[in-house]
């Protein structure tokens, strides 16, 4: 019977409950030029890089955004959201993760973060996870951000595990799309439609127990 081996974890939304503080962080940067962020776009937009979620959204309102611009928005919705996340407790660490951590831990099964966050370490801390994790993955490290699978690929080899034996857990559709590059188990959560795609969709991280992991993967492996 083939084992799991590593777990490789998206973060906002996967792990933290942080997703409503990109929505105020993106939704207050951008009002001021009359552009109205909404919840649909900032769940769609998961996993994206601040830079890459300002020029999108800027097309979307039908408009063209110089790169100076561009720049100063990002950085200035990353001004904000460092601000909200000073709120940040281990209360904001979504449903069931914290005990699926432990037993991944006790299993001695490898974890990593794979966040397009550059704020990642921190979150973690300030939720009081890091210490479930061996890697984090620096964004500015990569070459290419999500749907690329670059960063999946780069946890993977860091834990030292095959593709076969790693689990890739994610919420977002361009971070779900570059999972289905490797060759690895895919989990996807929440209620975004593509992550039917994924070989295990859940509907929370509630669903997320060992035994219950270790069961699709088992089915997986049979296909």
């Amino acid at each position: 019977m083939k084992t799991i081996e590593g777990v490789i974890f998206d973060m906002d939304g996967v792990l933290t409950d942080t997703m409503p503080l990109y929505y105020e962080a993106t939704r207050d940067t951008l009002l001021p030029f009359g552009i109205d962020y909404t919840w649909e776009q900032n769940n769609r937009l998961k996993g994206i890089s601040r830079r890459e979620t300002i020029r999108t959204v800027w097309r979307e309102a039908g408009k063209e955004i110089e790169e100076d611009l561009e720049i100063l928005l990002a950085e200035e919705r990353n001004r904000r959201y460092l601000q909200l996340m000073d709120s940040l407790t281990p209360d904001h660490v979504l449903p069931g993760m914290e005990s699926f951590l432990k037993e991944l831990k006790e299993n001695g099964i490898r974890m990593a973060v794979a966040s397009s966050s550059r704020n990642a370490p921190e979150v973690l801390k300030k939720t009081g996870l890091s210490w479930a994790f061996e890697y984090t993955i620096d964004p500015l490290s990569l070459t290419r951000g999500k749907p690329d699978p670059e960063i999946f690929q780069k946890a993977r080899a860091l834990l030292g595990v095959e593709e076969r034996r790693c689990v890739g857990i994610e919420d977002g559709e361009a971070g779900l799309r570059g999972l289905l590059e490797t060759g690895m188990f895919t989990v996807g959560v929440g209620s975004d439609p593509f992550m039917k795609n994924a070989d295990w969709p859940i509907a929370s991280t509630m669903e997320l127990t060992l035994t219950a992991l270790q069961g699709q993967y088992q089915k997986w492996c049979g296909k």
